[in-house]
């Protein structure tokens, strides 16, 4: 076998044994504390021995810290791959944006049901409203840097922010009932109404 296939052959491995790790300890998570969950419940549950649980990970503490943090990286990266140029806003046309972070968020429903309600992760929740919050100050940045804005930076910032973080939270609590093209359309829709608009509340002069 070539050099490169058997190297690509042993990268599926790891990764494949990871991923059951992941998922091991993911799936503990819902059914019990975190802090009464051992290293053996996550080997028995992955079905790997103690020797390959320490050769990826040190401790359960440092698999928590590498899951959050690669999936922090992909919540990153959503918002840098859409330029303002890629969407018009419009009424029955959901934002590229709200698309990839709910797609995101079914395809590792398990990992944020855990984060954001079984696991007393404060830290992985207020590090996700960063995320959150700057991808839109980078997006408002780039639309509105020749416009004035009509709400202080920071007030819009932690609305958008806090809002979608509470949403999301909400949605996974209830088993994601709407899917995540409803959801996308719906925030979106709520986004160019704004609040009283949505209310059916008008201006009075």
């Amino acid at each position: 076998m070539p050099e490169h296939s058997s190297k690509a052959l042993l990268d599926r491995r790891i990764l494949r044994t990871q991923q059951l790790i992941i998922d091991a300890f993911l799936s503990l998570c819902l059914e019990k504390e975190y802090g009464d969950i051992i290293i053996k419940d996550i080997t028995e549950r992955a079905n790997v021995n103690r020797s390959t649980f320490y050769a990826h990970y040190n401790d359960k503490e440092s698999l928590l810290r590498k899951i959050t943090g690669d999936k922090l990286e992909e919540l990153i990266s959503l918002s840098s791959d859409i330029s303002p140029s890629d969407y018009s806003p419009h009424f029955d046309v959901p934002d590229p944006y709200f698309v990839d972070l709910f797609e995101h968020l079914a395809a590792h429903k398990m990992f944020y049901s855990v984060m954001l309600g079984k696991v007393d992760a404060a830290l992985f929740s207020d590090k996700m409203l960063a995320v959150i919050r700057e991808s839109f100050y980078q997006r408002i940045a780039r639309i509105s840097k020749d416009q004035k804005l009509l709400i202080p930076m920071d007030v819009l910032l932690d609305y958008i922010s806090y809002s979608i973080h509470g949403i999301i939270t909400k949605w996974l609590t209830h088993q994601m009932i709407y899917s995540p093209e409803h959801m996308s359309l719906q925030l979106t829709r709520l986004s160019l109404l704004g609040i009283y608009n949505a209310m059916g509340v008008t201006q009075t002069n």
